[in-house]
């Protein structure tokens, strides 16, 4: 990993680290909503809050929560992913899925899954480029309009 990223993994947030994380996820999903402080404490406590770091940045470059799928506990479920907007088209993103493979893989995990919007071409060529497939397009996966494709990487 570069000198200057560093990964953190909170067990906890600060009433500030709530408000920049919800603010960190309103920029990246301004149309579909994004997670709240209702499911950022549960994400971070029982799931996994995942943060790729800046030396001397005190926001997170990229953000990735993570959740073990229960029905299908060797797949990891990535509900939610993004590179912070100021910090895109830099290569933060495929540094911290590498290091997202490799932890996923270190904890058991044979597969991961994810959705992404179809007109989130940019993404969908992102993850295709990782090795993620799209296995289906669930339509109104989010509601009427919202149609998502479900996309899988095997390791």
């Amino acid at each position: 990993m570069n000198d200057n990223l560093y990964l953190e993994i909170p067990d906890s947030l600060t009433p500030d680290q709530i408000k920049m994380m919800c603010a960190l996820e309103a920029d990246a999903f301004p149309e579909d909503g994004a997670i709240d402080e209702v499911l950022l404490v549960p994400v971070t406590r029982n799931g996994r809050l995942i943060w790729l770091r800046e030396v001397g940045d005190e926001r997170p470059v990229a953000v990735c929560e993570l959740l073990r799928d229960y029905k299908e506990p060797d797949m990891a479920y990535i509900f939610g992913y993004y590179v912070r907007s100021d910090k895109q088209g830099k290569g933060q993103g495929r540094i911290f899925f590498d290091y997202l493979f490799e932890m996923m893989k270190q904890d058991g995990f044979t597969k991961s899954c994810l959705t992404v919007k179809p007109s989130n071409t940019a993404a969908v060529k992102l993850y295709e480029k990782l090795g993620f497939r799209i296995e289906e397009t669930r339509v109104a996966e989010y509601g009427e309009g919202s149609d998502r494709y479900y996309m899988v990487k095997y390791f």
